[in-house]
């Protein structure tokens, strides 16, 4: 019997088969190795992207608190007018201020008077209180946030003009001769008054304001 010649053809797809099998394989081998590139960059596009929205909020949130700042600190003048001397700046400003609601008040009874003064004390702490906030704002935003610093350190600043400006706020905040305010207050933020702001006022305190005799 004679041999059995197996096709050329046949021979030929075998081998074909086998080189496509062979590139399959590669080509499933580089996919695998490309795709946990992907998953990362993509990981950390969105991981960039979030931190980017977060900063936006921020940013956002910061803004709104420095205007609530100001704007709770004007609904206050709109809420309480025979208060509105515990908000001036100046000296100057004070002294008219006091003469205005002295006049408005002449004719006030003692039980009034009584009540006003209990009114003065409680905001000239709700001052304070914020006049705290924002310092421990700012020193916890010190070195961390720019923004944030830069705003709190300005709100800061107009606190501090605010007490060193105003003669019955100072005498509010003296702890021997006055409404001893600052003993209800943490010692970093007394400390601070101390040496960085009370110290320096050219402002005399005033033990009366406009309700007292």
């Amino acid at each position: 019997m004679g041999e059995i010649e197996i096709p050329e053809v046949a021979e030929n797809d075998s081998k074909k088969e086998s080189a496509d099998v062979a590139a399959n394989k590669k080509w499933k081998l580089q996919f695998g190795m490309v795709l946990p590139v992907v998953a990362l960059l993509l990981s950390l596009f969105s991981l960039f992207s979030s931190e980017m929205a977060r900063k936006d909020a921020e940013r956002v949130d910061v803004i709104k608190s420095e205007y609530g700042l100001y704007h709770d600190l004007a609904q206050l003048q709109v809420q309480y007018p025979n208060l509105e001397h515990l908000l001036t700046l100046t000296s100057e400003a004070y002294d008219s201020t006091v003469n205005g609601i002295r006049t408005a008040s002449s004719s006030l009874s003692e039980q009034e008077r009584a009540r006003l003064l209990l009114q003065e004390r409680a905001l000239a702490h709700y001052i304070f209180t914020t006049y705290e906030e924002t310092f421990y704002v700012w020193k916890e935003a010190e070195g961390k946030d720019s923004r944030r610093a830069s705003l709190s350190r300005d709100d800061l600043t107009y606190f501090d003009e605010l007490l060193c400006g105003n003669p019955r706020l100072l005498w509010y905040w003296d702890k021997r001769h006055g409404g001893q305010l600052a003993r209800e207050f943490g010692d970093d933020f007394g400390l601070y008054l101390a040496t960085t702001v009370v110290k320096n006022c050219q402002t005399g305190e005033d033990p009366t304001g406009p309700f007292g005799h």
